[in-house]
């Protein structure tokens, strides 16, 4: 089903409280629809000590996987006419991953240094999708942030989750670059935080007190019947209380040591959690993976800001009290071809690769490498050993301890992979190749046995 992003947004329904002067760096995203919320969080103060909160960090674009977590053993990276050839990592420049045959990108210096000390670092490999094969940034993106593949869901997999933990409650979650797709809900807002430093209202002062005042008074008292003026009148009175929390929390000194966009969100992320913030989910996002040409430099220096933010980001939350509950999940909606092209990159892939970091995660490799001979391939693209969805499951399950709440939320019930147990639970292998898939990329359609199944396919490239 083809979704565009006006309708994406007129589903979930949409109300952003914003003022018309340039400096207030708010936002809160509130569903239409939604009946009167009970007591905000903050009143109860900081989450209770053990509860463990996530930050999301979306690589868009679709992140090379096969560049970041290298297997130089691989009889066909390094091939030209079927492989990464001339955009490969030399060998001599991966970063091993000591106890296996794997390495990372030369630029995840940090990474490396913690898989070898600290023993938090896992890798989910061949993560993705064998339902649609969607090869469209839009619609990959779409399927992977509602986590369900019926075309007509509005609301996140995050968003549900809070809609279950958090319900009503405008500290839930924070998204930290723009209103995230995976955090909406039905009943529970996104707040968005850019920057906590001019997280403040900020008028000409001809106008502050009775704008402000004026402002400030819609959001209490009275009732109101229509359901959009309730909704923008509970917006005003969320911007309000959430303003005032989120101002507490800047802290100079951590905004110091962070550098770029991506670096500010991070930033902000860790000055929310060691003030104590109430969200249990946060999310950050990095774009430019898109790597169709001139992958080499790009590449190199987008994992280099992951890998540099990550880095500073951890300094200061493992020397906080919730060094034990914080934890990083880095996704990406697909991965890219195998092999080269023309331009010096690659094309929209599948299988990519996902990296779960910080406390309770069991270190080490989850999941299956995808089979890289090209009779396995579908379009050139690697095809995924584990669904996106088992990921999700497994964070979902560690954020709630509750699987029977994780599968309410995911429409299902997805292995667990073990990550923050220790228990390694492989998925079933791909036994079967798919057909020779077309040359063309144009919009081709397939039918691709998938462990034993058959799936429809629509292959765009966007």
């Amino acid at each position: 089903m083809e979704l565009d992003r006006r309708t994406f947004l007129r589903r979930c329904g949409e109300i952003v409280v914003l003022s018309a002067v340039a400096r207030i760096g708010l936002d809160v995203f509130t569903p239409l629809g939604q009946s009167a919320r009970g007591a905000a969080l903050a009143s109860a103060g900081p989450l209770a000590a053990g509860t463990p909160i996530l930050v999301l960090i979306d690589l868009q674009g679709g992140n090379d996987a096969v560049n970041m977590l290298i297997d130089p053993s691989d009889p066909y990276y390094y091939d030209v006419a079927r492989g990464h050839g001339n955009i490969a990592i030399k060998q001599s420049s991966i970063l091993p991953l000591t106890g296996t045959t794997l390495g990372l990108h030369p630029s995840m210096q940090w990474l490396a240094g913690r898989w070898k000390t600290v023993g938090d670092l896992a890798f989910v490999q061949g993560s993705g999708e064998n339902t649609k094969h969607e090869f469209s940034h839009f619609a990959a993106s779409y399927y992977r942030n509602v986590a369900d593949f019926g075309g007509s869901e509005g609301r996140g997999w995050l968003g549900r989750y809070n809609d279950q933990m958090a319900t009503a409650s405008p500290f839930a979650s924070v998204s930290l670059n723009g209103v995230h797709p995976a955090l909406i809900g039905s009943l529970t807002p996104v707040l968005t935080v850019n920057d906590v430093a001019s997280f403040a209202f900020d008028v000409d002062w001809h106008w502050r007190t009775g704008l402000l005042g004026a402002w400030q008074s819609m959001g209490g008292g009275g009732s109101l019947s229509s359901t959009m003026l309730a909704a923008a009148k509970q917006n005003i009175a969320d911007s309000f209380a959430t303003q005032s929390v989120v101002a507490a929390s800047l802290n100079t000194s951590i905004g110091a040591s962070f550098s770029g966009n991506f670096g500010r969100q991070m930033a902000n992320a860790a000055m929310l959690i060691q003030a104590g913030f109430p969200s249990q989910t946060y999310v950050a996002s990095l774009s430019g993976f898109d790597t169709h040409g001139s992958e080499a430099w790009t590449q190199a220096d987008l994992l280099s800001q992951l890998d540099v933010a990550l880095g500073h980001f951890f300094s200061i939350v493992g020397a906080g009290p919730r060094a034990q509950d914080v934890f990083v999940m880095v996704t990406s909606e697909f991965g890219r071809q195998h092999t080269a092209n023309a331009s010096a990159g690659c094309d929209h892939g599948q299988a990519g690769v996902n990296i779960i970091l910080g406390g309770g995660v069991s270190g080490g490799l989850y999941g299956q490498a995808p089979l890289t001979d090209p009779t396995h391939r579908l379009n050139d693209a690697l095809l995924p050993t584990v669904d996106f969805r088992s990921v999700y499951a497994t964070v979902l399950n560690r954020l709630s301890g509750n699987p029977n709440l994780t599968a309410g939320v995911m429409k299902s019930t997805f292995p667990d992979l073990g990550m923050f147990n220790g228990s390694h639970v492989p998925p079933p292998p791909t036994t079967a190749p798919p057909t020779t898939a077309p040359t063309s990329t144009t919009a081709p359609r397939t039918t691709v046995p998938v462990g034993g199944g058959t799936t429809t396919t629509t292959i765009r490239k966007r």
